[in-house]
């Protein structure tokens, strides 16, 4: 298992986040993480919620669930967003 940093841009505070994650993990797997992330460090702007999508910040398109970081080619300093 190889770890990687990604940066993740939340939205709602405009803010980027640099995180480790194993590249071995399910999108599904990242986002729910995250979403117990964001909501302990971004109080006021975020909470969690189930319908949480992540996506490549620069195109936009949202990523699989049932893949991994690595099937989906994200590497250390992709840039994802988490909507």
């Amino acid at each position: 298992m190889n770890k990687i940093i990604v940066q993740v841009y939340l939205p709602v505070n405009g803010m980027t986040y640099e995180i480790r994650l194993p590249d071995n993990m399910y999108v599904r797997d990242v986002t729910d993480v995250l979403s117990e992330l964001f909501a302990e460090i971004a109080k006021g702007f975020y909470s969690s919620s189930t319908n949480n999508v992540l996506c490549f910040r620069d195109q936009g398109e949202s990523l699989p669930q049932d893949r991994t970081l690595r099937e989906l080619g994200i590497c250390n300093r992709s840039r994802l967003m988490f909507i």
